[in-house]
Parts: structure tokens; sequence; C-alpha cells
């Protein structure tokens, strides 16, 4: 059950608001030109919100590809520097990334979902297309990080394991800024049979699949 709404903008404009009784949701839309845009906009994010868990609804997606030898962003950038995230859309989002995942080594974490056919997916392809790297996949600008998580405020919904992903990955981006203020390193978690030489950095928590609660910032072969 939800409680629904279409009021005035105070940029111009109308917003949708929804409140959803169960769990606890509210959620408040971009403006539109007119009320009826709105009402129309209200009754298709309505209809997602029903769906969507059941993997029968169309979403756009936002899944970020953590590589395990990324050691964080530089200085004076901003938090996911380097980084990138793929744009796409689904009806079931866990079955995407989960087909993703037989294709890469790296960390694939939803960070953000809406409802969205191909022509809003189109939409946020043409918005980002500067950050464009190859297909769906796009550089982290820091434009397109602020949408995504403005995306994911507005919709509220999420996977719980995502969203402890991306605690802990905000974890790894605060430990991997303090190494970062203490110097470069010349090797950035490398494998047993690399030959290990100049400052090596080896995160055994974030970076490795079978961890242990350990940092080792720096090991020397002569």
């Amino acid at each position: 059950m939800a409680i629904t709404n279409v009021r005035s903008a105070p940029e111009g404009g109308y917003l949708a608001e929804a409140t959803v009784l169960y769990p606890p949701i509210s959620y408040v839309s971009e403006p539109f030109a007119s009320v009826e845009e709105a009402k129309v906009h209200l009754e298709t994010w309505l209809h997602w919100y029903d769906n969507v868990a059941k993997g029968d609804a169309d979403t756009i997606y936002y899944i970020l590809a953590v590589p395990q030898t990324w050691l964080g962003p530089g200085k004076g950038t901003h938090r996911y520097s380097g980084l990138h995230v793929k744009i796409g859309r689904t009806n079931d989002v866990r079955k995407r990334v989960a087909n993703l995942r037989t294709g890469t080594a790296d960390q694939l974490i939803v960070h953000a979902i809406e409802p969205g056919d191909s022509k809003v997916e189109a939409k946020r392809h043409k918005q980002f297309e500067s950050d464009r790297r190859q297909g769906e996949w796009f550089r982290c600008s820091p434009a397109l990080v602020r949408h995504i998580f403005d995306t994911w405020k507005r919709n509220n919904l999420l996977p719980p394991e995502d969203q402890q992903a991306i605690l802990a990955l905000h974890e790894r981006i605060q430990i991997y800024q303090s190494v970062n203020e203490s110097g470069t390193f010349d090797m950035v978690n490398p494998s047993l049979n690399e030959d290990w030489r100049g400052r090596v950095f080896v995160d055994l928590v974030h970076a490795l699949p079978n961890g242990v609660p350990l940092h080792i910032g720096g090991k020397r072969k002569e």
C-alpha cells in the first residue's frame, strides 16, 4: 500500500511522491513539466516497485566494477577515481550481475537502480557520453558518481548484500587514501609467482577473495 501525491516543485514543474507503508520508503521524483506527466511517472514507478524484486520489471542498473589491484583514488581526486560503472537495462538485476561475474575477476557492486525502458537507457548513455569508455562501461566521473548516489537515494532500493558491499568499499577507500598519503608503491597486490621488487602494497582484506584481517604496507626484495 502506498500514499501518492503530485505537488509543485520549488524550482518549477511538478514532483511525483509516493510513501510506501511497508517496508517504509519515501520516493520523490525529478521535476516534470506537467501534472499529467508526473502522474504517469508515479504509476510507472509504483508498478516497477511492486515487481522489481520479482525480477519482472524494466530496470536501469548502475554496476560498479572494482579491480582487485585498484589502490584507491589518487591524491586530489574523488573517491571513485579510476573505477568504471556499467549502465544497462534488464528485468532481473541479480541474474544480470551473475552473468557479468562469469567473465571478470573484478568485484561487481550494484550501486543504484531505477525504473526505465530503452528510451531511459539511451537517455542515460547520452547524458554521460563524455565518460563512455567501451559499450555500456563509463568512467566514474564526479558527475556520474553524484548521479548514481542521487538515484540510490531517490529510489531507496538496493539489495542488502550490495549495501554491505558499498560500506566495505568505502572502508577500503579510506584505508587506501591513508596508504597513498605515505607515498607511492611499485606493485599493488602482486601474485606469489611474480618477482616482488621495490615498494609493494598487499591488501589481504578487501582485494583478495580469501583474505585475513591484516594489511601489509611494504615489502622489499633485493
